[in-house]
């Protein structure tokens, strides 16, 4: 039990719940609840948020592993007065912990931030109990006769209340106890420790116990060698860091598939954990592998508990990830852009996946999904339409965002093939034959994805072919970045655990852990902070993929579970000039790492530009869930009550919004609904029918935003993934392996959905097929031309700009939504059914051109309307009257 008596909390959470809210103080309103001992209320304020829920109110959080399911009756609030409450059960802090966060969801899924002003709030999520102290203790081994606590209660300090123990249960005594600041506090051991080894402090007395984690001495080991297996002058050293290990043995081999090495070399440990070997020759193309000894511990993963041969995580060539490495010599980078890399402010980022974008280009069978498939130029459909490389380039962005290329985990093929050939959901979803991915588990970063090089080439070759697709694009001044996952890897992804190098090489310092297992949404968590060298390989990847194939940023994954400083360092490491941004959402499931202001991190205190999901939402609606066309695609789709955020959004003006490229806008991106099904015409399916002016009015709106953009690769042509019926089904291989499947709401595993259906550019619409593909992808064209053009030079800026930058035009129907931006660009956008009218506009005078309406798009030449409806008179108030859905651009000359 807690403060209160179980009936006494009864009584007050019946009579909180059925009288009415304004029953709660003001502080448990602002705060989002209101805790009665055994029972806590959320409390979801209406005038406090000034939004008025019209169905349903639920909160979602840690406690729920932020479960976005609108519909669990269990955490959804009841409304009474202008407050929406639910009251649950949480006697001895059973469901909801101290200092655990959470938000509330309104309606449609909409996920409302904190207030203004409100005292409980990270992350930029709300706080229960966020100043609630509760005994616990922390404590690291710093060396062999030191040991560091941090104690939360009342702490004593005679050495005879606290005992060390080893991991088999042998206790060794404590000498001496002294205080450094009022919760840290010096432990000496009585005896030798072997600080590489599992022991455990206990204070009897508070009835606490922790394991002593390897922190101390982690966060101060580092070393500058180069790792891996590196050539330089006919000599090869080979480098891999396992500080904990009592030996690593090196194997040599001839071939692939060689179970015997035609050498075994026992490696030297210098004092910073680097195991190593200096051989005098030349190892091109020679394969190697390692096995790791060590203490047969908890948390150990060393040959004498797991005995396994593992890989080099620093390996250039890896075949496939399972098996060996090869060692390679460097290679020779992609020329740099002749131009420069695009300034982050003049971005048009352009987001595809190898495999997607080539399986169906008319190439020969041995490219076919691979990156030579990327590069081929002169291809065209039965239409005679561009198609492939050209297609691209001639698309008119400026930057290709590859998705993961890094060596990623593919289930074997043997096994995968056995269990799935004659599975008719496998089958029609492209999948019998193979364990299609996207990417996002990766097994080696410095090697390149093997299945993506040509058919028949030796493993290695797939390097040049990477760095030539680099030079293909540079050629055409298109910069190129990578999707990197550094946030976790394949070791423990699909309810499977493998021990290729970093669960051997050292769980407890690659990863974060608990009680010396994995934590994290997604089987893992790389750690990089307290970790140096995880730090360095999170930062020489990336410096890598810029010396050795010239690539110019990168989208990193997860980004919110890699820590703020070392975003920084990898920021100042690789030179500002690089274009770098990634998702700020999804928290770390540690909670030493969310309680560090200065590792956990958010959009407002992003060391990146972040996805700028509050513009994206405003604009086309959530991604969790399509149920309701007129709440579920954003205010160009219906969802009128907007318009104040497409606003905000428009000019950068969030209340993270530090300038213009803080964020990087968006629509869509590879997770979850395409664009052309969120505006499917039925069932929100948009292979066969697409609501293409409200299509556009979003298009619109992303495009004539301030900062960068990031376009979803297929969107110009309204690529749909509905192939992929929106259902959940479970797989399992023969050997065991989980397969899950999502449908079209998160279709990473599913080949036909995610394909460039090429037949469909240059198509008008048909029997059967609504859809004009041609003019939709000449709009985006165009867009894209505008946009780089100087009248775009509007949107691309970096500062902040002022209030009045954005002039916006409000009529009282909120469907309509007007702007003039920086006295050059003039836009007029109605989303509704109805036609309507602009009233009382006054332009700065001059002549001006109109460049787009819903149909078409040119800034060069300008458009014509019928009868000239649309021509404007300067310097005097005007009505403009506007078709229903329907979009104008003009531009003053």
């Amino acid at each position: 039990m807690r403060t209160l008596s179980m009936s006494l909390a009864i009584l007050l959470c019946t009579f909180a719940t059925n009288v009415f809210a304004q029953s709660f103080t003001g502080p448990q309103k602002t705060q989002g609840y209101a805790d009665f001992g055994d029972k806590i209320t959320f409390i979801f304020d209406e005038a406090l948020y000034g939004i008025k829920p019209q169905e349903k109110v639920t909160v979602t959080g840690e406690f729920r592993g932020w479960d976005a399911d609108m519909d669990n009756q269990e955490w959804q609030l009841k409304k009474t007065g202008e407050a929406w409450m639910l009251t649950i059960d949480n006697a001895d802090f059973g469901k909801i912990k101290p200092n655990t966060e959470f938000k509330f969801r309104v309606d449609d899924g909409a996920w409302i931030d904190p207030a203004d002003g409100i005292d409980n709030v990270r992350n930029g999520n709300l706080v229960f109990m966020i100043e609630r102290i509760t005994k616990s203790l922390r404590a690291e081994l710093r060396s062999d006769r030191l040991i560091w606590a941090e104690i939360q209660g009342d702490r004593v300090l005679v050495p005879s209340e606290y005992k060390i123990f080893d991991s088999k249960g042998k206790e060794i005594k404590v000498a001496g106890v002294l205080p450094n600041e009022s919760r840290s506090t010096l432990i000496v051991p009585a005896e030798e420790l072997d600080k590489r080894r599992v022991y455990y402090l206990e204070i009897p007395a508070l009835g606490l116990r922790a394991e002593c984690s390897y922190d101390g001495w982690f966060r101060e080991l580092y070393s500058t060698k180069e790792l891996g297996a590196n050539i330089d002058n006919d000599t090869t050293a080979i480098r891999i860091f396992s500080p904990r290990a009592d030996l690593v043995k090196l194997y040599l081999y001839k071939g692939r598939y060689d179970e015997n090495a035609y050498e075994t070399i026992e490696m030297a440990q210098d004092k910073d954990g680097v195991w190593e070997t200096i051989i005098p020759e030349n190892l091109h193309g020679i394969y190697y592998d390692f096995t790791v000894h060590g203490a047969v511990e908890k948390g150990n993963n060393f040959y004498e508990s797991i005995p396994v041969h593992i890989s080099d995580p620093y390996t250039r060539v890896s075949d496939n990830t399972f098996g060996k490495g090869r060692i390679w010599e460097r290679t020779t980078p992609a020329s740099p852009l002749k131009n420069g890399i695009p300034a982050m402010e003049d971005v048009i980022s352009y987001e595809v996946h190898v495999q997607d974008f080539t399986d169906q280009l008319p190439v020969s069978d041995d490219i076919k999904g691979r990156f030579p498939a990327m590069i081929k130029s002169g291809l065209k459909n039965d239409r005679g339409e561009k198609i492939g490389f050209d297609y691209l380039v001639d698309l008119g962005i400026n930057t290709v965002h590859l998705m993961p290329v890094q060596e990623y985990l593919h289930f074997p093929d043997e096994d995968w093939k056995a269990s799935f050939k004659d599975d008719p959901y496998m089958i029609e979803q492209g999948i019998s034959e193979e364990n299609y991915q996207w990417g996002y588990r990766t097994s080696h970063a410095f090697a390149v994805e093997s299945k993506y090089r040509t058919k028949g080439k030796e493993p290695g070759e797939e390097r040049d072919e990477f760095r030539d697709l680099v030079q293909a694009f540079h050629d055409k001044d298109i910069a190129v970045i990578i999707d990197i996952v550094p946030n976790h890897t394949h070791e423990d992804m699909a309810s499977k655990t493998f021990y290729h190098h970093f669960n051997v090489l050292d769980k407890q310092y690659y990863y974060r852990t608990k009680d010396y297992e994995h934590i994290g949404a997604y089987g893992n968590e790389v750690k990089t902070e307290d970790r140096p060298m995880t730090q360095r390989w999170l930062i020489e990847q990336c410096q890598y993929y810029i010396n050795e194939f010239g690539i110019d940023g990168f989208r990193i994954d997860l980004a919110g579970q890699i820590d703020e400083q070392t975003l920084k360092a990898l920021k100042d490491a690789l030179g500002h000039d690089k274009i770098i941004y990634g998702e700020a959402w999804i928290a770390s499931n540690d909670p030493n790492y969310e309680n560090n202001p200065d590792w956990d991190w958010y959009k407002e205190d992003a060391p990146i530009t972040f996805f700028q999901d509050d513009s994206r939402g405003a604009y086309k609606g959530p991604v969790f869930e399509l149920k309701d066309k007129a709440k579920h695609r954003g205010w160009a789709g219906g969802k009128f009550d907007e318009r104040d955020n497409v606003m905000l959004g428009l000019a950068a003006k969030f209340k993270d919004d530090k300038t213009p490229n803080s964020g990087i806008t968006y629509l869509d991106i590879h997770d979850n609904f395409a664009l052309a099904d969120q505006f499917g015409s039925k069932d929100f399916d948009g292979r066969y029918g697409v609501d293409q002016d409200e299509y556009k009015i979003a298009t619109t709106l992303m495009y004539t935003t301030l900062g960068p953009i990031v376009t979803h690769g297929g969107s110009e042509i309204m690529r749909s993934k509905a192939h992929a019926p929106l259902m959940e089904v479970e797989k399992e291989t023969k050997e065991g392996y989980k397969v899950y499947m999502h449908g079209f709401r998160d279709s990473y595993n599913h080949r036909i959905a995610n394909q460039f259906v090429w037949s469909q550019v240059g198509q008008k619409p048909q029997e059967g097929n609504t859809n004009d593909y041609a003019n939709m992808h000449a709009y985006w064209k165009g867009m894209n031309e505008f946009r780089l053009s100087e009248y775009g030079e509007v949107f691309r800026v970096a500062d902040a700009v002022s209030d009045d930058y954005y002039q916006f035009f409000t009529p009282e129907s909120t469907t309509m939504l007007g702007y003039l931006v920086d006295e050059k660009v003039f836009v007029l956008l109605n989303a509704g059914q109805e036609a309507g009218t602009f009233e009382n506009i006054t332009l700065p005078e001059g002549k001006w051109k109109l460049i787009a309406n819903t149909k078409e798009i040119d800034h060069k030449k300008g458009i014509r309307d019928s009868k000239d409806k649309m021509k404007l008179k300067t310097g005097q108030a005007i009505n403009i009257d506007v078709e229903p859905t329907s979009v104008y651009i003009w531009v003053k000359q």
